[in-house]
């Protein structure tokens, strides 16, 4: 499912979702597909939902116009760029 039709279906609300498809801008994955897994009520269940996802899932607002991940490089054992 592309983000834009989660978005149309489930305005203004926190959804969780795998992602299916996603490319490299810059320093960040932009998400252009997903598996929407389900819609999210409030803040705190989001928040419980976050905390309980696995590896390749996410919990994000549908107020954004895109999903935008912030990618982190790891330079070794002791530090991060």
């Amino acid at each position: 499912m592309k983000w834009e039709d989660v978005r149309k279906q489930y305005p203004n609300i926190f959804v969780k979702f795998e992602i299916v498809e996603s490319h490299i801008e810059e320093d960040k994955e932009i998400v252009d597909e997903v598996a929407f897994i389900k819609p999210i009520k409030d803040g705190k269940e989001a928040m419980r939902e976050h905390l309980k996802c696995k590896t390749g899932q996410y919990v994000y607002n549908t107020v954004k116009n895109r999903v935008e991940i912030q990618l982190v490089k790891y330079i070794g054992i002791r530090g991060k760029m």
